[in-house]
């Protein structure tokens, strides 16, 4: 299975790069607080920042709050209040986002699948308000017995519900290092292609994230 999820790996990042054109580097940062309110339901704050090396500056960053409630063994569901903030050449651009997320999990051996969806309403005072759908599919495998650091790959993809078209996909490749029940961090790298216009903009991208539940 580790095989196998290598190769479709390579192969995928392969299928990106060959089109790409232009290439930005970014670096990513989020870090993200849970409280349990109950044995399965939880409350979140979650704040990220992407930054470009190149212009010395921060592009976008965004902060949420959200409520997650564990249904059973293998799905969960919940929504998130995000205030969005974009740098244009005229300054900062806001969207305001509530959303709803379902996801499903299961393990087949050592292999654990998650499959997210989420729905998004996405709100601006100079553009057109819009619906928008998002999903991701990971896969994640421990490395060592002691199964505190996992490799993982996912798949994003992001589709407007007012053209039906999908503009912005994501190739993720990372580490999961558990230090305790409490805390957590991700290393990865993404390949990403956002749509601008008829043009396919290719991005590469380092990030980490923090994550800390009580």
């Amino acid at each position: 299975m580790t095989k196998r999820l290598t190769i479709l790996l390579f192969l995928t990042l392969f299928c990106f790069s060959v089109s790409a054109q232009e290439r930005i580097f970014q670096l990513w940062n989020l870090n993200n607080v849970e409280v349990k309110l109950s044995e399965k339901t939880k409350i979140g704050v979650t704040e990220k920042m992407h930054f470009t090396p190149q212009s010395g500056s921060i592009d976008l960053k965004f902060g949420d709050v959200s409520v997650k409630r564990i249904i059973n063994s293998w799905f969960e569901a919940g929504a998130i209040g995000r205030i969005l903030l974009i740098r244009k050449e005229d300054g900062w651009l806001q969207e305001n986002r509530p959303m709803i997320f379902g996801n499903f999990s299961k393990d087949i051996g050592q292999v654990e699948l998650e499959f997210s969806n989420r729905i998004e309403y996405r709100m601006y005072k100079t553009l057109a308000d819009h619906f928008r759908y998002r999903q991701m599919l990971t896969a994640q495998m421990p490395l060592f017995a002691r199964q505190r650091i996992s490799a993982y790959i996912s798949e994003e993809g992001f589709v407007r519900f007012d053209n039906e078209n999908l503009h912005l996909a994501r190739i993720y490749a990372g580490t999961k290092l558990k230090y305790s029940d409490a805390f957590e961090m991700k290393l990865y790298y993404v390949l990403e292609k956002n749509k601008k216009t008829d043009i396919w903009q290719t991005s590469d991208v380092v990030g980490m994230n923090l994550s800390i539940d009580f």
